[in-house]
């Protein structure tokens, strides 16, 4: 029994699974073809007293023609069905292949097979005449028809196929719409909760310890930011600056002692521009991380960050920690440079590992917003984190 389930899996449709229905399918062309001989080989107006190669021949030939269409077809409308330039010339590509192979093929079944000719009378008529007046003789068009008939069942198997794909990849994406919005339904509350907290410490530390008070009050500045303003492809450059910049602050009041921090901000922002969301983050966060967070020592971080015209430039510079592991790298770069790679294809990215620090240095050319964000102050840069609530 046929597990349509499996042909649907691309997980398990692969390896030794893949090759047997292939050769299910070829096998099932094989049978078509010699249903078709079957009135001329058992029921023939006189009898035929032909060796078994003779009667093997035509079916040889007609099932390997119908092979090739189907495996070109299916390839030619896989990857150019959009395409009808390339689609056009394809279908020219693809009378001349089939040409090609039945009229040799046609040649080897009567001399090599002994069968003076076929029941269409292809065989005489590819015979007598030769390859490139056959090509697009009209006689040649009746002939080819017999055997482009006949691809058109593998193809309808294979359309069917599909189609039943097509059902299970929507059933099995409206289940992981349903997963991720109960998901998301279940996230709106871990949030919230995490809010109300946050929003006890605040209260407490308000009046006894100030700094505390700022440093929750800039998480939540950032959380609120994460989660509820970064939704959209973009978000308004200077507020991904802005939790930047929250970031930075938070690093610096946590390795104060032992950190050595300059950072450099645009000012003003243009409100219009906009950029992708964490996409700078990344970088300035493997700074703190690998030269700051590995080392007891003291250390530097350098953050510039420039705007020129719609043209941003992030640049950073980070000691390298005596005698540490080579620890640069890592999935969160491999992610981020997948990301500039779709999103900013023009980007220009460049890493130099020096003996006593690590440089990066990053240019991407920025869009603006259609939509107007609310004014921004001229030389005002920060934009303070929402009140709890």
């Amino acid at each position: 029994m046929i597990r349509l389930d499996i042909v649907a899996d691309n997980t398990k449709y692969h390896g030794w699974t893949r090759v047997g229905f292939h050769a299910l399918l070829i096998s099932g062309i094989l049978l078509l073809i010699f249903s078709a001989y079957i009135p001329w080989f058992l029921y023939p107006s006189a009898p035929l007293d032909y060796p078994f190669k003779t009667y093997a021949g035509p079916i040889i030939r007609d099932a390997f023609c119908v092979v090739v269409q189907y495996y070109f077809l299916v390839f030619l409308f896989t990857h150019y069905a959009r395409k009808p330039w390339f689609l056009v010339i394809g279908m020219g590509v693809y009378y001349f292949i089939l040409f090609t192979c039945y009229y040799y093929t046609s040649y080897l079944v009567k001399h090599y097979c002994g069968l003076p000719d076929d029941y269409t009378g292809s065989i005489s008529h590819f015979d007598r005449t030769p390859y490139w007046k056959a090509l697009f003789h009209p006689a040649t068009f009746y002939h080819l028809m017999f055997i482009i008939e006949r691809a058109f069942y593998p193809l309808a198997l294979k359309l069917l196929i599909e189609i039943y794909r097509r059902q299970v990849r929507n059933a099995n994406l409206q289940q992981d719409y349903n997963r991720l919005e109960l998901d998301f339904l279940k996230s709106q509350i871990s949030p919230h909760f995490l809010f109300n907290v946050l929003n006890s410490i605040y209260a407490l530390t308000e009046e006894e310890s100030p700094r505390a008070a700022k440093i929750v009050q800039q998480l939540s500045g950032m959380m609120r930011y994460s989660l509820y303003e970064t939704a959209d492809v973009t978000v308004p450059l200077y507020k991904e600056l802005s939790f930047i910049r929250n970031y930075v602050e938070l690093e610096q009041l946590r390795t104060s002692k032992r950190l050595t921090l300059e950072t450099s901000y645009p000012n003003p922002v243009d409100e219009t521009l906009v950029i992708a969301p964490f996409v700078l983050i990344t970088f300035i966060e493997n700074a703190f991380k690998h030269g700051v967070g590995s080392t007891t020592k003291k250390s530097f971080v350098k953050i510039d960050l420039t705007l020129r015209d719609e043209v941003f430039h992030l640049t950073i510079v980070n000691s390298k920690p005596v005698n540490g592991k080579k620890t640069v790298g890592g999935l969160g770069l491999v992610n981020v440079r997948k990301r500039l790679a779709a999103l900013y294809p023009d980007h220009q990215l460049q890493v130099l590992d020096d003996a006593q620090q690590y440089t990066m240095k990053l240019a991407l050319t920025l869009s603006k917003s259609k939509i107007l964000t609310p004014t921004l102050k001229a030389g005002v840069f920060e934009v303070k984190a929402d009140r709890i609530r």
